[in-house]
């Protein structure tokens, strides 16, 4: 098992390497290893080079979709680089067929464009079926409003983290990752997540009525939106920023300076309403898919 440093300066020569610049923190190491449902001891594998430096870290666990599983597969540049991508997909090999609950549920994994694994992960079966982008906002570069937004709120009760379960449904119904249908497993996921907040799933209503929903997350050292969305029919209302801004408050007054997001890069909406509210490309991923048929 890697420690949170070792795993943080693998993902960092990993990225330097394949993009030019060092991306993760410690925050995003600590986030792979503390994952909802990750068994440490016997589905996380490391491999290290003559002098003990972490080469690779490969991971499986279960994915926020319910019976689907993500891999992890972190490998950095080195003469050994594809013996060890090599051995850590063979291990992603054996847990996969371990665990998955049907033999054609797809194991889901994230890469830089241009990974090292790239070839490999080709001659494995695996096949690119998406794009994420991440998105980030410095708060003190940005002007925010000296008042909460009128329509916007803190969830006070399970009532009203029910209701922000229900809004994001609807805000995702044509999303094959939208949240559970069921509240009770949606929200013992979440509590599961590093940063696991209450005070931060934030209700934007309209003419009194739920309209829209963000759950936002609170780590030591890295501050997330985890969920947001806006009903269908509440659209074009302004209350995707309102809600987008009011997270960026309450973050920055609890001392975080800046604030993250993964989205799919094809939802031009959802791009464009983060760009509106400050936030800036910092780069993508290739979304990787694999059956075990």
């Amino acid at each position: 098992m890697a420690d949170v440093d070792a795993l943080a300066e693998l993902l960092g020569r990993g990225e330097e390497a394949t993009v030019g610049r060092r991306e993760s923190s410690p925050a995003e190491a600590r986030s792979m290893l503390a994952a909802p449902g990750l068994d440490l001891p016997s589905r996380t594998w490391t491999a290290s080079g003559p002098d003990g430096g972490l080469l690779g870290f490969a991971a499986l666990h279960p994915a926020p979709q319910p019976g689907e599983l993500r891999a992890q597969l972190v490998v950095a540049p080195s003469p050994d680089a594809p013996a060890v991508t090599a051995t850590l997909l063979d291990r992603l090999d054996v847990w996969a067929a371990h665990d998955l609950p049907t033999p054609d549920t797809p194991v889901t994994l994230y890469q830089l464009p241009g990974c090292f694994p790239h070839d490999q992960l080709l001659r494995r079966g695996w096949t690119v079926v998406d794009s994420s982008s991440r998105l980030t906002v410095n708060l003190d570069a940005i002007r925010l409003p000296e008042h909460p937004a009128p329509a916007v709120r803190a969830a006070r009760n399970e009532t009203d983290l029910r209701t922000v379960h229900s809004v994001l449904n609807e805000a995702f119904t044509d999303d094959p990752e939208h949240p559970h249908p069921d509240f009770d497993a949606f929200h013992h996921a979440q509590r599961r997540r590093e940063g696991y907040n209450p005070d931060l799933w934030l209700l934007a209503e309209l003419d009194s009525a739920p309209a829209g929903a963000l759950i936002a997350r609170d780590p030591v050292d890295r501050a997330w939106i985890a969920w947001f969305g806006v009903h269908p029919a509440h659209r074009r209302h302004g209350l995707g920023a309102q809600l987008l801004t009011t997270a960026f408050s309450l973050l920055r007054a609890r001392g975080h300076r800046t604030v993250g997001v993964d989205v799919d890069t094809h939802n031009t909406g959802a791009m464009q309403a983060y760009t509106s509210a400050g936030m800036t490309l910092l780069g993508a991923a290739d979304q990787w898919h694999r059956t075990y048929v």
